[in-house]
């Protein structure tokens, strides 16, 4: 008691940074993702366009291909502020693969990425970055390069295969 009358200064100024110290963790975690959040719902992709011949009047359209679903998980809390829940599938449209993020609400985060790893633990292990998290909420895909092997995440159909991590 005697400390709080002697220095008066002292112990406001001490009170304050501990406030400080609580309140930077708070927005960054709660405040902040906030306003990083976005909606975008796209289509399932389609076949590429077919080519008609140089003597028909046809235009060109999307060929209407089923999709077939090679892996799917949903997503799950890695961490408390690494979280989303929601579908993913691996699909094949045609020859084309995606990884098709479905109905998902992800935890918001500046520069956030996808990758589609070997691991289900939010580690990236063996990854190939497919690029920025285009929305936080919503539905949309992400193109797989053919040359992507897709037979050491077999195991991340049981948790997902996009693993979202921010940089």
């Amino acid at each position: 008691m005697n400390v709080v009358r002697r220095h008066p200064t002292a112990v406001a100024l001490a009170l304050t940074a501990v406030v400080l110290a609580a309140a930077v963790p708070l927005a960054a975690y709660v405040i902040v993702p906030q306003l990083v959040r976005s909606t975008l719902v796209e289509d399932l992709p389609t076949a590429a366009p077919s080519v008609a011949p140089a003597d028909s009047a046809a235009t060109l359209a999307p060929t209407a291909l089923s999709s077939e679903t090679l892996l799917q998980g949903e997503l799950v809390r890695i961490s408390v502020a690494d979280f989303g829940s929601g579908s993913v599938r691996v699909i094949r449209v045609g020859a084309e693969r995606f990884l098709r993020f479905e109905n998902v609400e992800i935890a918001g985060a500046p520069d956030t990425y996808v990758y589609l790893s070997d691991r289900s633990d939010g580690k990236p292990g063996t990854y190939v970055d497919l690029g920025k998290l285009k929305a936080t909420n919503g539905s949309f895909n992400y193109a797989i390069a053919p040359d992507v092997d897709l037979a050491g995440r077999q195991r991340c159909a049981a948790s997902w295969c996009g693993a979202a991590g921010s940089t």
